[in-house]
């Protein structure tokens, strides 16, 4: 059994089960993350939401060619957003850049008319025009992030 390492124990004891199992059996290439997403003015239907995470986007949306290092998808309702949504993701990085981690991580959601494509994660999808998003900078060692989805991309 491969040894733990303290900071990934204490990291998984304050997490989630998502955060336990990425810690023993991925160790400290893997970070998970709580965002709590909010949005107004979407008309009543089925939504599919995307939410990526981005290593080195310098607090600013990334550009189409950036890789995410966490992503997942889930389908909502117009009502559920106006509540807020809680998702869980789990961020994978590569041992060399799990500690060079934090330079201006963002995090990124958005909301399509429509079901989710469960077949993928959401790690190629990009917001089309029209559709409400959101960014926020993600702070060192912070597991959690609020969203509001307030932007209308073009």
């Amino acid at each position: 059994m491969a040894r733990r390492s303290p900071k990934m124990t204490r990291r998984a004891a304050a997490g989630s089960w998502l955060a336990l199992l990425a810690a023993t059996t991925l160790g400290d290439g893997a970070d998970t993350l709580h965002a709590d997403i909010r949005a107004n003015g979407l008309r009543e239907g089925a939504y599919r939401l995307v939410v990526q995470t981005y290593d080195n986007a310098d607090g600013r949306f990334p550009g189409r060619q950036a890789r995410p290092v966490g992503s997942v998808q889930r389908a909502v309702t117009a009502d559920e957003l106006r509540q807020g949504v809680r998702v869980n993701l789990l961020e994978l990085r590569g041992r060399s850049d799990a500690a060079e981690h934090g330079s201006s991580p963002v995090v990124v959601a958005w909301v399509e008319a429509g079901q989710p494509d469960l077949e993928f994660d959401g790690r190629q999808a990009r917001p089309n025009p029209g559709n409400m998003y959101g960014v926020v900078r993600r702070f060192a060692k912070q597991e959690g992030v609020q969203i509001r989805l307030d932007r209308v991309a073009v």
